[in-house]
């Protein structure tokens, strides 16, 4: 632990490992809001290591590779829940180096089951839509849908996912998608499509590949309420749309005030990894657990926060 910040024992205990990622570290951004806390969860930040997380969070490096270790360090942290963002998310990257992917998406999770379950602790896992292969031709694909991914990544997270299910241990598994939002140290595919527009550089954009856009400031919000509402189970939580990648481009020159002629819809783009053709996700369970007075941003929504908070 690098700081002695109390840690109020009173508070249920979130423990998230990845926070110094582009999701934990949105999370970590609403420590101090109660109204979106609820005046009783207490906020933990762990990773490889501090070097965006604030003095004033408690912080540990945790390693899930680590079998032992993370297993003796949250038994000491005794949280309530973790939640695991952690994960090697680079698609292309998985295909390569398939060893090392699932050390990290598959080995890395297991390890945390273990802990859960020497710790009592509930388990919220970040999950993808790309553990399904995308032939659905109607509406996006529900929780009651059969994955069948088609990439490493996919198989790597698919595989974590059976894990967790059959543990034994409490569980809320969530799949996201295309998380997009203002990022200092990393481009995603939103900001790097607004960086092209915004220098008038040309850009070719698939029509068949479909998602759901995620904006990770109400992805963060989402995540936390689940967890208020002792959620349980498989979640779909993404973006209140499914568009496909051209559509999202011409979105993002239409808010911005960019030429959209910049960008050319094709209907081929050579990647490593196979990619699913329609990975549009249905959000209805999600909408009715969270309620009618929490708004689920669609693309529109995001990127016109975005706008209005520059680097927010």
């Amino acid at each position: 632990m690098k700081n002695n910040i109390k840690i109020d024992n009173h508070l249920k205990k979130v423990l998230i490992i990845g926070a110094n990622g582009f999701l934990g570290s949105n999370i970590l951004q609403f420590r101090n809001e109660k109204e979106v806390l609820n005046n009783h969860l207490f906020l933990i930040a762990s990773d490889l290591n501090n070097d965006n997380i604030q003095e004033n969070i408690p912080f540990y490096n945790i390693d899930i590779t680590k079998n032992k270790e993370i297993i003796k360090k949250i038994i000491n942290i005794s949280p309530d829940i973790i939640l695991l963002t952690a994960a090697m998310t680079d698609v292309d990257q998985c295909e390569i180096d398939k060893k090392f992917a699932t050390k990290i998406n598959v080995e890395g999770p297991k390890n945390v089951i273990k802990a859960c379950e020497k710790s009592n602790s509930k388990l919220v896992f970040l999950s993808t839509d790309f553990i399904f292969d995308g032939i659905k031709e109607n509406g996006g694909y529900t929780e009651d849908d059969v994955p069948n991914p088609l990439s490493h990544y996919g198989k790597t997270k698919y595989e974590a996912e059976l894990a967790i299910i059959n543990s034994g241990i409490d569980y809320l598994i969530c799949r996201s998608a295309v998380l997009y939002g203002w990022n200092k140290s990393k481009l995603n595919f939103i900001t790097w499509i607004l960086n092209k527009l915004k220098q008038n550089e040309k850009i070719s954009m698939v029509t068949n590949q479909i998602n759901s856009p995620t904006f990770v400031r109400n992805l963060a919000q989402i995540l936390l309420k689940l967890i208020e509402k002792d959620a349980r189970g498989i979640y779909h939580t993404v973006g209140d749309c499914i568009l496909n990648r051209y559509e999202m481009a011409v979105k993002c020159a239409e808010i911005f005030k960019y030429k959209s002629d910049l960008i050319e819809p094709i209907n081929y783009f050579k990647q490593i990894a196979v990619r699913p053709k329609n990975a549009g996700l249905d959000i209805s369970k999600l909408k009715n657990t969270i309620g009618p007075d929490f708004k689920i941003f669609d693309l529109n929504d995001g990127l016109n926060y975005m706008k209005e908070h520059p680097y927010d």
